[in-house]
């Protein structure tokens, strides 16, 4: 498995402390990727800003590249642009919108179930579908401390509006895990936004927990092009293999779906270094 994951980084893994169970701590973690031949890795949590954390794991490993930010859920005050500065002044790399509790989201998770009222959670989209100040200002903190910033749990409708202001503003956007059924962005769309210069992420624990088949992950890497797509597990739940086997699992599968090693390192090592290490 070392030569297969050698110089890879997954940029969206879950780790302990949290508030919830997680399969690691942090320092486990940092072990796993030098043993496995991992160049590095994002950390991240739903609740806190993993910017701190980051910073003392690359002083106990530095033989790695470890960095964290902040998703702006309402722990860190929502849509928050403040919580995007200190967490950039701390070292955060990384910008996440709302996840669980974005309000899209979570009208996905009980759409077959009579829905409680979601008006208190998340969005970035006013009553006319224009995005709200707050998230245009937290594009414009994010652009000016060259972070980069994921579309989180919203859905496809806000991360396309979103998408539109980073080009705007010259903003790295990132759709996170674009073919998660809870935040689905067609291909088409996923087209649109790399033509805007966003990245597309596949999680592999889309397909790990029978969400998206790998066949269709396939045929929307193929739409886009392995150069404008980044690799990663969203690993950190018990249940789940460790991040290191996650990414060597996902490897594999895309290995029988055709793509070829040189593929997969451009996914996996190249295109996650140019957005966040260099």
């Amino acid at each position: 498995m070392e030569h297969m994951l050698k110089g890879v980084y997954d940029l969206h893994i879950h780790t302990s402390p949290d508030v919830v169970p997680r399969k690691c701590s942090d320092i486990e973690l940092g072990r796993r990727l030098i043993g496995a031949g991992m160049a590095g890795c994002a950390i991240k949590s739903h609740y806190f800003d993993t910017s701190a954390r980051a910073g003392l794991i690359q002083e106990q490993f530095p033989q790695l590249h470890i960095v964290g930010g902040v998703v702006l859920n309402r722990s860190v005050g929502g849509i928050n642009p403040e919580a995007v500065e200190r967490s950039a002044q701390a070292g955060g790399k990384m910008v996440w919108f709302p996840t669980v509790e974005s309000r899209s989201f979570q009208a996905f998770q009980y759409r077959e179930n009579p829905s409680p009222d979601l008006s208190h959670l998340l969005t970035v989209l006013d009553e006319n579908g224009m995005l709200i100040p707050q998230a245009k200002a937290v594009v414009e903190t994010a652009v000016r401390h060259r972070m980069v910033v994921g579309t989180g749990h919203l859905s496809a409708q806000e991360g396309m509006a979103l998408v539109a202001e980073a080009a705007r503003t010259g903003c790295q956007m990132v759709l996170t895990h674009a073919d998660n059924p809870a935040d689905r962005y067609t291909i088409e769309q996923q087209q649109e936004a790399v033509r805007q210069g966003a990245f597309v992420e596949h999680c592999f624990f889309t397909t790990y927990f029978n969400r998206t088949t790998i066949a269709e992950i396939a045929v929307q890497i193929r739409a886009v092009g392995c150069e404008h797509v980044i690799l990663t597990t969203d690993f950190g739940q018990p249940k789940a293999p460790y991040s290191d086997e996650g990414m060597a699992q996902y490897a594999n599968l895309l290995l029988g779906q055709g793509f070829s090693r040189d593929e997969l390192r451009q996914m996996m090592v190249d295109n996650p270094a140019n957005l966040i290490f260099q």
